[in-house]
């Protein structure tokens, strides 16, 4: 099986984990399951960033990724 790796600061894994736990409370509180997207942009290299949705888009900045 081929992985997509995308490597992520600490930073950036915070802000990850807290906009899913937050959006996910707010989910439950209102009884809905809206889910989530994350969107790997790649204009060219070193041009890399990731964004995720969940009920509004984060945005975290530059990442690296890889294709094992």
């Amino acid at each position: 099986m081929k992985e997509l790796r995308i490597k992520l600061t600490d930073e950036q894994h915070e802000k990850l984990t807290a906009k899913l736990q937050n959006e996910a409370g707010k989910n439950l509180e209102h009884s809905t399951l809206s889910g989530f997207s994350i969107t790997l942009n790649h204009a060219f290299p070193g041009a890399t960033w990731l964004t995720v949705d969940m009920n509004g888009e984060l945005d975290l900045g530059d990442v690296d990724w890889e294709i094992k």
